[in-house]
């Protein structure tokens, strides 16, 4: 059996590659299934109740002895279910600049600077002549969407655009359609913060420090940010704790406006992502009006901290 997966508590990008991807693989006569480890988020749950279908399947505990693994949305051993052994990953298509590629020695690698993985598979489907299923279309066509902010993203490209005007050709779609998948992700609350903000939280060991990113793609992220001040700063810190970070830092992305709010709650982190941003006045709320993924983000924290002594 081929297990299709991305990282643990996959975004849209992560859960479209793989239900499309294991589509391609069946159709080919290879058995695989799509599975994930976690809890998916907001905007995975707004197209499984577009669509009435989730076709990955989550998985807990250990795979059979004779599992290959491929790779969608990620190439990062440390964001991987540990039962995945990297020797059995057959195959990686990733579009992050941050890849450990050495480490899975026997998979053939598509590694390639897009705005969304579901770009790469979609034009994998197109050169094998493949037209998947309605619902996988509908999630590939909505990861671009949201991985690129409906093409307001610096990191789009020509090939997304391509990708994304090809998948809205095979199906009909709401002409509000965009707009209520960003808004179902920017419902957060007092209650729901903390879940919101860890579903889409990375931490990693860097030069023997451990740094966290968290990310928030929402619409009217200045109100949300102002009125959820405080629980914000609580879930940070509990996070911080939690994961035993050194730094701690937050991307805010506003769908609408186009613009990233980046939000530091401590002296140390601000000093590190004050450099690693080339922002001396790096304020605890500093908004840049244009857009930064944490993808972004996170080469220039590596190339501050590697090159400390």
């Amino acid at each position: 059996m081929i297990f299709v997966t991305s990282y643990d508590s996959p975004d849209l990008d992560g859960v479209a590659c793989a239900i499309a991807y294991s589509e391609l693989l069946n159709k080919e006569g290879k058995k695989a299934k799509a599975v994930y480890y976690g809890e998916l988020g907001l905007e995975v749950e707004f197209v499984r109740q577009f669509t009435d279908s989730l076709s990955i399947e989550q998985y807990t505990g250990a795979f059979p002895p004779d599992s290959q693994f491929i790779l969608v949305d990620s190439a990062d051993p440390d964001q991987l279910e540990k039962n995945i052994i990297p020797e059995k990953v057959i195959e990686i298509i990733d579009h992050h600049p941050l890849t450990f590629t050495d480490v899975f020695v026997n998979a053939q690698k598509t590694i390639e600077l897009v705005g969304s993985c579901a770009t790469l598979v979609t034009e994998r489907l197109q050169r094998e002549n493949f037209i998947p299923s309605r619902e996988a279309i509908i999630y590939l066509y909505s990861a671009i969407i949201s991985n690129t902010a409906n093409f307001k993203n610096p990191i789009t490209t020509e090939r997304d655009r391509s990708a994304a005007l090809y998948l809205r050709s095979l199906v009909e779609l709401p002409d509000d359609y965009v707009k209520e998948m960003f808004s179902s992700k920017s419902k957060l609350t007092k209650d729901n913060l903390y879940e919101v903000i860890f579903q889409d939280f990375f931490a990693k060991p860097i030069n023997g420090k451990r740094v966290g990113i968290g990310q928030i793609e929402i619409v009217d992220l200045d109100e949300t940010v102002t009125r959820l001040w405080d629980e914000l700063v609580v879930t940070l810190e509990r996070i911080r704790k939690e994961d035993k970070l050194d730094y701690i830092f937050l991307v805010g992305i506003d769908l609408y406006k186009g613009h990233t709010m980046f939000v530091s709650i401590d002296e140390e982190s601000r000093e590190l992502f004050s450099k690693a941003l080339s922002v001396p006045d790096l304020k605890t709320k500093h908004t840049i009006d244009f857009i930064m993924m944490r993808k972004q983000v996170w080469p220039k924290v590596d190339a501050v901290l590697e090159n400390r002594s």
